[in-house]
């Protein structure tokens, strides 16, 4: 149910930025980078060896 979560941040962070809220919207781009890091942990459990994609090969800059 990720495409929810996210659903969620993205009409909370348009909300927020109609409002000039950036304690709110810096908090949302927290979570979706939260839930994103969760995700690609679930999808790709290497991705923590190596820089990049997780893939040793990776330029990372």
């Amino acid at each position: 149910m990720w495409e929810l979560k996210i659903a969620d941040i993205l009409r909370e962070v348009l909300a927020a930025g109609a409002a000039r809220d950036w304690d709110r919207m810096i908090e949302l781009s927290q979570e979706l980078e939260d839930l994103a890091r969760s995700q690609k942990a679930i999808l790709d459990p290497g991705a923590d060896e190596f820089p990049g994609d997780g893939h040793p090969d990776a330029n990372p800059g």
